[in-house]
């Protein structure tokens, strides 16, 4: 019998995206969203250049001139297009898009340079808890210890691009533990820093959607479809040392597997 495995090791890939958003039900307008900047991709549009018309769109996406305005809305909310009185829709800059192998180990920062764009880092916040089952069990942490949890809202170039929840066993730091990262990289500061190195990971994919409050809070549209990566990352002597939960802005991501038979 021929078996296929994915390269990365992933303890769960159950994207069933076409379930989920039935359930969730995102509005006509995000869908055409998502399909005017396919357009702007497939007919490689430059900054300047005039999009199609009203009428025009409204033709190509057999839809109503409401829903299309909804759309455009949004673009212009993003800067991605501006509006000339008389004269039309223009584009105003390229949407991102990043595509990425998930069997390829780095983290967040990682990801975002090697697709060539700039992060930078809002923190959210920093504390110092108890750990939850969960955590308590992934990072393999005894009774009474503690970790350190990073809330960060991540960018490239300049555009929402990530929300990373990241904890770590306290005793990782040992006597100081950084408010902030200087070069953006928990990983990078790991190895750097601290002289861990990472090994490997193990890792979950799934669909998500934040709900109204945590949109709100984010400051972000609770249409937003994220893929949710959920990781533990280990060092070389299989140590866990970082649990993650790193929210990727499908509408700038997408994730591919690397697929190989071994028989």
């Amino acid at each position: 019998m021929i078996i296929s495995k994915e390269t990365l090791v992933l303890e769960k890939v159950n994207i069933k995206l076409a379930d989920f958003l039935e359930r969730k039900r995102s509005p006509l307008s995000a869908i055409v969203k998502e399909k005017i900047i396919e357009y702007i991709e497939q007919k490689d549009l430059k900054p300047g250049e005039k999009l199609p018309s009203e009428t025009d769109f409204v033709n190509i996406f057999n839809i109503s001139r409401v829903t299309l305005r909804e759309a455009i809305a949004q673009l212009s909310q993003e800067g991605i297009v501006y509006k000339k009185q008389g004269k039309g829709t223009f584009l105003r800059k390229k949407p991102l898009k990043m595509e990425s192998g998930v069997e390829n180990l780095g983290g967040v920062t990682e990801v975002i340079e090697n697709l060539n764009y700039e992060p930078s880092t809002e923190y959210i916040k920093v504390e110092i808890t108890e750990p939850t089952k969960e955590i308590k069990e992934k990072l393999d942490l005894k009774e009474g210890e503690k970790i350190v949890t990073y809330y960060r809202k991540r960018y490239a170039n300049k555009e929402f691009a990530v929300y990373s929840i990241s904890s770590v066993p306290i005793k990782i730091f040992k006597e100081n533990i950084p408010k902030f990262f200087p070069k953006e990289s928990m990983i990078r500061y790991f190895e750097e820093d601290l002289g861990i190195t990472i090994n490997g990971a193990l890792a979950e994919i799934q669909p998500f959607f934040f709900d109204k409050k945590e949109a709100k809070s984010l400051k972000i549209s609770e249409d937003i479809l994220f893929l949710l990566l959920k990781q533990t990352v280990y060092d070389y002597s299989s140590l866990p040392i970082i649990y993650s939960l790193d929210y990727y802005n499908a509408t700038l991501f997408k994730f591919y597997l690397n697929r190989k038979r071994i028989h």
